[in-house]
């Protein structure tokens, strides 16, 4: 696999509302890279930003997020939209929350940063790549112990296969709890950033619940990207059940709802 350039990683976003191709990299205490993507949502407050998603793929696969690495020219990494369109002031403000956000992140976990060329990005360190090789009921209670779940006490795991692989995704709490992702979202965010495209099927475990069911908000996310595919519920009693995505959220809200002049 190549090394990934900023332009392949803004290629990667998925930004159909607003166009802004915000990219990052955290390197993590092990010295692997792990890739951070904007991915938007028709449900506005589900869009994870990019150091979300490089930081929470950092920890769920075990390791300890220790530096945030942006694009040399900032502005073309935040706020660059895909479209020549004026920004307008109500834009102006998301880009400084988006700013503040990362903000947040840097504090929280005490990241150094640094801007860095190309060059020295595909330089930097390995790359994370999966290394899942099949999915099965007992990898899905394995991953319990990567659960970060400080406030809950409640451990959620899943196994995402896409056409590049399958990722994993642990359930990652923190003390803002929006800033946090459900396993099925960490593991559909981490497999996106890695540049995966065709999401296949997705098995989910939680052994602290009699019954299985993703919450409304990884319904919401993964209706907009893999409405038609199976997921499979593992439940304690190691029983199965089997649905197809957008029957757990009949009548969603979908982008052919917006307007045109709503859209990039």
């Amino acid at each position: 696999m190549s090394l990934p350039t900023w332009d392949v990683l803004r290629k990667r976003c998925y930004v159909p509302y607003s166009g802004r191709r915000d990219v990052c990299v955290i390197q993590g205490a092990s010295g692997t890279m792990y890739p951070g993507i904007r991915i938007e949502n028709i449900s506005f407050p589900l869009s994870m930003d990019a150091v979300q998603v490089a930081v929470l793929t950092c920890i769920s696969e075990g390791d300890h997020p220790e530096k945030l690495l942006l694009p040399e020219s900032h502005g073309s990494g935040f706020g660059t939209r895909t479209t020549h369109t004026a920004v307008s002031s109500s834009k102006n403000t998301s880009f400084n929350d988006e700013k503040a956000q990362t903000e947040i992140w840097i504090n929280r976990y005490s990241l150094k940063t640094d801007t860095i060329t190309n060059e020295t990005l595909t330089h930097s360190g390995s790359w994370f790549q999966t290394t899942e090789e099949k999915i099965d009921t007992e990898h899905l209670i394995q991953l319990t112990e990567r659960c970060v779940i400080p406030y809950s006490g409640f451990p959620v795991t899943a196994l995402l296969k896409t056409d590049i692989g399958i990722f994993s995704g642990t359930n990652i709490e923190v003390s803002d709890w929006q800033q946090g992702l459900c396993a099925e979202r960490t593991a559909l965010a981490k497999a996106r950033a890695s540049g995966a495209r065709e999401y296949q099927e997705i098995h989910v475990y939680a052994p602290q619940s009699d019954y299985v069911s993703p919450c409304g908000a990884c319904r919401q996310v993964l209706a907009e990207h893999m409405p038609g595919e199976t997921i499979t519920l593992v439940h304690t009693n190691e029983e199965l059940s089997q649905f197809i995505i957008k029957d757990l959220l009949p009548y969603q809200f979908k982008a052919k709802n917006l307007s045109k002049k709503n859209r990039i």
